[in-house]
């Protein structure tokens, strides 16, 4: 994570959620470039487990895990839960 990183997004790169993969970085970055491109490292990582209810990511610190990700739930995320660093509780995994 280089110095101005305050979060960290690991994206889950298994099979069902790998399929998914460029459209949610790609959702994610688009959501990110205005405010938080600086302070914001975008990360895959392994299968997260959780094949059923993909795409997934782990948002660090704090190891929130978010689930069916969506256009809509990423710029929730981005603009609510890195923003104001308060995580989506409709959103994270149960």
């Amino acid at each position: 994570m280089n110095q101005q990183s305050t979060y960290r997004i690991y994206l889950c790169h298994g099979l069902h959620c790998g399929s998914q993969l460029a459209e949610v970085q790609r959702s994610f970055e688009h959501a990110l470039a205005a405010d938080l491109h600086e302070t914001v490292e975008i990360r895959l990582s392994n299968c997260l487990g959780r094949c059923e209810r993909g795409p997934n990511a782990i948002i660090q610190p704090g190891r929130v895990v978010y689930c069916q990700l969506n256009g809509t739930a990423i710029n929730r995320i981005v603009h609510e839960h890195l923003l104001t660093n308060t995580p989506i509780v409709e959103l994270r995994d149960k």
